[in-house]
């Protein structure tokens, strides 16, 4: 009884999904995420075409292809050079054992008129996501960068912006960066990253093999939208564990 209740609930809600999904298509509606809160967003299908104006604007390259494949052998191979940084045991908790490539999403900004769009792409199963994450931890422990001011939420900002002392000749002012990620410039990174750890005097190997996994992480920037595959050109990778140091 309770099986066949059971299948009879779950043919019912495939049932309902199906009916709001053609309600949908005949309003030609989409549900998306809002953007900084849990809610969910019934809108018109501009986002779509947003997405789209913002892989055109921003030059992202069409791929033929999916390199999943590639970047993953690529993964493997450079944690098969690099045993002094991090021992061979350790290797198979660096790698998705099943990777696909980042899919983009759109949130859509709620607290902004006209439903403006935040583009998202979740790198949790992209190819290099764990070394990644592994190397972000490591570079934080190794490099301790001189004025960086980072905070954690809003509730940080909050109480640092209570203690500002401010007088009637200043100005504070907040900078909506548009589209930040895809067009801050990585081509030194590797370099500036191995200037940091050899003034900071670590083993040669940490200085030699870091560098090294930056650039293999860097050129795994890519995302698949609509069943097709797309690469920023030199550009940060939102989503990734690194992007936001």
């Amino acid at each position: 009884m309770a099986s066949s209740t059971h299948y009879t609930l779950h043919k019912r809600h495939q049932n309902n999904l199906k009916q709001i999904k053609d309600i949908l298509n005949r309003n030609n509606l989409t549900i998306a995420k809002a953007d900084k809160n849990k809610a969910i967003v019934v809108s018109n299908k501009d986002s779509e075409k947003k997405l789209k104006t913002f892989i055109h604007e921003n030059h992202i390259t069409r791929l033929n292809k999916d390199p999943t494949d590639s970047f993953q052998n690529h993964t493997q191979q450079a944690l098969q050079k690099c045993h002094p940084l991090i021992e061979k045991g350790r290797h198979k908790y660096l790698i998705n054992i099943k990777p696909t490539a980042p899919n983009l999403n759109a949130y859509i900004k709620t607290q902004r008129e006209g439903e403006r769009i935040r583009p998202v792409i979740n790198n949790t199963q992209a190819p290099s996501y764990m070394l990644a994450k592994f190397l972000n931890k490591k570079l934080l422990s190794l490099i301790d960068l001189p004025n960086t001011y980072t905070t954690k939420n809003s509730y940080e900002v909050t109480q640092d912006m209570h203690n500002i002392q401010i007088n009637e000749h200043n100005r504070m002012i907040t900078l909506d960066i548009k589209d930040l990620y895809v067009n801050l410039p990585t081509k030194n990174i590797p370099c500036i990253t191995e200037f940091w750890l050899n003034r900071s005097k670590h083993h040669p190997a940490t200085t030699e093999h870091i560098p090294y996994f930056l650039k293999i992480i860097l050129k795994q920037n890519y995302f698949q939208y609509n069943n097709q595959f797309y690469q920023p050109n030199n550009s940060n990778a939102m989503g990734s564990p690194y992007a936001a140091h």
